[in-house]
């Protein structure tokens, strides 16, 4: 009797247990179902950062809600507190197909490391264990540089998990990207525009009576596996940020001018007004928004004028607001040394520019007769070093083969072109002027002396100064008003 009694409380015990089990077990399923993020707990969309989850108990129904980084970047504080970073192509390891997570992939505290795959079947291995590792949710040193950032709660939108960031941040890490718009529409339904960049496209949509949401996707046309480029370049974010606002300034802070923007068509005299910044228009707000201190600016101000340009003085055509006319610029013997001091602070970068366009017509139309007079000696010098020195470009860590074989020949024609907007022939100009003077300190390369001499002479000075002013050549031109068309904040998806 006592042994049937037992047997059936256990029976019964064990009954309840497999229906509470089961009960909970289905209600889990259901919630799981019912969790906003149910698509997102994933290592293939969270990346590095599905470790950085808040751990939840087998029993408890309700999941936490995902955590992202708290991206931020100004002028004084860089990116995330970071004034070097160190951009990749490429993501060199799955990131996750969250943009944000993308972008913590492009953008690295340290100068990350790759082994250069020599054949077609170590590429496909490498090709291979970077999926394993997207599948297997191990993650390296490499992906974690961005792990000690303070978290926010993510916000369902759509199809994404978003975090929320600032304008003035979106506009920082476009410059950092190089963008450049593509398609911009604004109508009664909205606001959409695409902008391609150096490390991938950004999309921003704004529909009437949504939130603003970016996305961010890296290049599908581009492998880190067989890339003949070195796996990454410094970009400085402030010096991103002043280009974009049309300021050149010294190291010591004791020069700083800003530029107008460009003009309708017409004759202007070019003044120079004392810390004049915080009376323009335009580019001021957005340095303000950086953080920046336009009262410590000067300012190169454009004038309307009836009177016509002397015979003897300079003047320069530059491009106007509307297409097919020029703009006739008046330059003073003052407002020329100004100039000429701008070309030799611009500074150095590996990669070209998001740029001011007034800034950009200004400085090549004055520069120009004379980067045309050295144009074919630059071009013939960068070829002679990748075919007399090609090792200083192996330990720089460009390809062999690509350095001997093409690196030469797509520099000298980059030089010769006189303009464009090719992100890698940027790269291949730059990294040989880089290799020629053996890796100069960046504020040697700020600073050069060449422009402000009475005669200029071809030696490294005048090859670094020649070559930032290629760059600005190949730099693209960027709305710096775009923050009208957008909120205080966004969500970045």
């Amino acid at each position: 009797m006592d042994y049937s009694s037992s047997t059936a409380g256990w029976l019964s015990f064990a009954a309840t247990t497999i229906g509470l089990g089961g009960l909970i077990s289905q209600a889990s399923a259901i919630n799981d179902k019912m969790d906003p993020f149910h698509e997102h707990r994933t290592v293939e969309y969270l990346g590095v950062w599905f470790e950085r989850q808040a751990a939840f108990p087998w029993w408890r129904i309700v999941k936490p809600p995902l955590q992202g980084p708290s991206i931020s970047a100004n002028l004084s504080a860089g990116f995330c507190n970071k004034q070097t970073l160190h951009v990749v192509r490429v993501p060199l390891r799955p990131s996750g197909k969250a943009g944000w997570a993308v972008i913590l992939s492009i953008f690295n505290i340290h100068a990350p490391k790759r082994v250069n795959p020599t054949s077609d079947g170590q590429a496909e291995k490498a090709s291979d264990d970077a999926a394993v590792t997207k599948r297997s949710g191990r993650l390296t040193p490499f992906n974690c540089e961005w792990s000690p950032l303070e978290q926010q709660p993510l916000i369902r939108h759509q199809r994404h998990a978003c975090i929320t960031i600032s304008r003035t941040t979106l506009v920082t890490m476009m410059c950092i990207t190089n963008a450049r718009v593509v398609f911009q529409y604004c109508d009664a339904a909205g606001f959409r525009a695409g902008y391609g960049s150096y490390s991938g496209q950004w999309y921003i949509t704004w529909q009437i009576g949504q939130e603003a949401v970016v996305s961010f996707a890296p290049h599908d046309s581009h492998s880190a596996a067989t890339d003949v480029y070195p796996v990454s370049f410094k970009q400085r974010v402030d010096r991103c940020i002043q280009m974009v606002c049309g300021i050149i300034s010294s190291e010591a802070g004791e020069f700083q001018v800003a530029f107008c923007g460009r003009k309708p068509p017409g004759t202007y005299n070019l003044e120079h007004v004392a810390k004049g910044f915080p009376g323009a228009h335009g580019s001021r707000h957005l340095f303000n928004m950086m953080g920046g201190k336009v009262f410590e600016v000067d300012f190169m101000y454009a004038r309307q004028t009836d009177q016509v340009a002397p015979p003897d003085g300079l003047v320069l055509l530059v491009p106007s607001t509307e297409k097919g006319k020029k703009t006739q610029f008046i330059i003073p013997k003052t407002e020329e040394e100004i100039i000429k001091k701008a070309l030799d602070h611009l500074p150095w970068a590996s990669l070209s520019w998001s740029i001011h366009r007034g800034l950009k017509d200004i400085l090549v139309a004055y520069a120009k007769p004379v980067m045309d007079q050295h144009r074919k000696e630059l071009a013939d010098l960068l070829k002679r070093t990748c075919n007399e020195k090609p090792h200083l470009l192996d330990r720089r860590g460009w390809n062999p083969s690509f350095v001997r074989n093409n690196m030469g020949d797509m520099a000298a024609s980059a030089i010769l072109a006189g303009g464009g907007n090719s992100g890698d022939l940027v790269r291949v100009v730059t990294e040989i002027v880089l290799a020629l003077v053996d890796d100069w300190p960046v504020s040697r390369l700020d600073e050069v002396s060449f422009w402000t001499l009475p005669e200029r002479e071809f030696g490294l000075q005048g090859v670094v100064a020649l070559t930032k002013l290629f760059v600005v050549e190949w730099s693209n031109e960027f709305d710096y008003q775009m923050y009208h068309d957008l909120p205080i904040n966004l969500y970045f998806g």
